[in-house]
C-alpha cells in the first residue's frame, strides 16, 4: 500500500473519532458535533485524494487537513436544524428568531461557496481547454487528461454534496414558512419568504456550476 494512503487513513480515522471525544450539553449540540465530525471525515478523504493527485505523501496529508477543516464547517452547518428543535424554546418568537438566524447562516455559507466555486471553475475551464487542445495535437498524454479529470471529479462530488445540503436546508425553511402562514404570523412569514427566495437563487446558481463541472469532466474523458 502506498505511503500516502496509509497517512490519509490515519488522518481520516483521527478526524472521525472526534465525536466520541466530544462532550455535548444538548441534542442540538450533539447533532452539530456529529455533523461536524462526519463532514470533517468526508472533507479529509476528498482533500487527501486531491492532495495525492497533485503531489506526494505531504500533498495528501496537507489536502486531508485542509479538507477536514472545510468539511467540518459544512458538516456543522448541516447539523444545525432549529426547525426541529421547537420544544426547546420558551417562546414562539425565540424559536422563529433562531430559525431566521439559521437561515441567514445557511444562505451566507451557500453564497460564499458559490463565489469560490465560480473562481475554481474559471481556472479549471482554462486548464481543461488548453489540455484538451494539446491532447488533440498529440502534445499531451492520456495520463494528463485522466489526472485532470480526477481533479474535476473531486470538485464535482463536493459541489453535488453542497447542493444536496442546500436543498435540504431549503426544505427546513419552507416548513417553517408553512407554519408561520398557518398561524397568520405575517411578519415572520414575510421574513422567511425573503430567505427562501434568496436561497433558491443560490441553489439555482450552484446547480448551473455543478453542471459546468460535469461538462468539464466529460471533456476530459478520452
Amino acid at each position: 500500500m502506498k505511503r500516502w494512503i496509509v497517512a490519509l487513513m490515519v488522518v481520516t480515522l483521527s478526524v472521525s473519532g472526534l465525536t466520541s471525544c466530544a462532550t455535548t450539553k444538548s441534542d442540538r449540540q450533539q447533532t452539530q458535533t456529529e455533523g461536524a465530525a462526519v463532514g470533517a471525515a468526508a472533507g479529509a478523504l476528498l482533500g487527501g485524494i486531491f492532495g495525492a493527485i497533485t503531489g506526494d505523501t505531504k500533498g495528501a496529508i496537507a489536502g486531508a487537513a485542509i479538507g477536514a477543516i472545510a468539511g467540518g464547517v459544512a458538516g456543522y452547518a448541516y447539523g444545525t436544524h432549529v426547525a426541529d428543535e421547537k420544544e426547546k424554546y420558551a417562546h414562539e418568537e425565540d424559536w422563529l428568531d433562531a430559525c431566521i438566524a439559521s437561515a441567514e447562516k445557511i444562505n451566507r455559507d451557500t453564497m460564499k461557496y458559490n463565489e469560490k466555486l465560480a473562481k475554481d471553475i474559471k481556472t479549471l475551464d482554462a486548464e481543461t481547454a488548453s489540455l484538451k487542445a494539446a491532447y488533440l495535437e498529440k502534445k499531451a498524454e492520456k495520463s494528463a487528461m485522466d489526472k485532470e479529470k480526477e481533479k474535476i471529479d473531486i470538485k464535482l462530488a463536493e459541489a453535488r454534496e453542497t447542493l444536496k445540503r442546500a436543498r435540504f436546508e431549503l426544505e427546513n425553511q419552507e416548513k417553517v414558512l408553512a407554519e408561520t402562514k398557518a398561524k397568520k404570523n405575517e411578519v415572520y412569514a414575510k421574513k422567511f419568504e425573503g430567505k427562501i427566495e434568496e436561497l433558491n437563487g443560490y441553489i439555482a446558481e450552484l446547480k448551473i456550476q455543478t453542471e459546468a463541472l460535469a461538462s468539464m469532466s466529460q471533456r476530459m474523458t478520452v
